[in-house]
């Protein structure tokens, strides 16, 4: 999918993504949500402080100038979404017309709770996906295919 153009076709768009890979931006995206973090960005667990160009696996322990730790912006299993990224995706999910789940199982929570939250508020929500997934029989329509080109 080309959400670039999708911007551009929607009046109001919103990109929401679990990835923590940084593909939306460098594919053109300007506002990009992510719940998971992103992979290039690292931080301070003690002063929070943000480090965007160093090799986390050049040691095996990255030290702040306070002496905190360094790790990857990422959320782990068991840690919790960012408040402000979850708070802004369950408000676009609620206020949508529209609102498409692309190529995820739809079983990594709370993420996979966005679409129902869509549905219950009557946004039209559509899956495309390579093969059914738990919400397949609850959404609006269900598309198989590849997401980049739907079958």
């Amino acid at each position: 999918m080309r959400f670039q153009r999708w911007k551009n076709i929607f009046d109001d768009f919103s990109l929401i993504t679990q990835n923590i890979d940084n593909l939306h931006q460098r594919a053109g995206s300007k506002h990009v949500t992510e719940l998971h973090g992103n992979i290039e960005r690292n931080f301070c667990i003690k002063c929070r402080k943000q480090y965007l160009d160093i090799d986390i696996f050049r040691k095996k322990v990255l030290k702040c100038d306070c002496g905190g730790l360094i790790r990857p912006d990422v959320v782990w299993f068991g840690e919790m979404l960012p408040y402000n990224a979850l708070k802004f995706a369950e408000e676009c999910a609620r206020s949508s017309e529209v609102f498409f789940t692309i190529g995820t199982s739809a079983e990594v929570y709370p993420a996979a709770l966005l679409p129902m939250i869509a549905k219950q508020f009557d946004s039209y929500v559509v899956e495309i996906n390579t093969k059914p997934t738990v919400i397949s029989f609850d959404v609006s329509e269900t598309i198989m295919g590849k997401r980049g080109n739907p079958a």
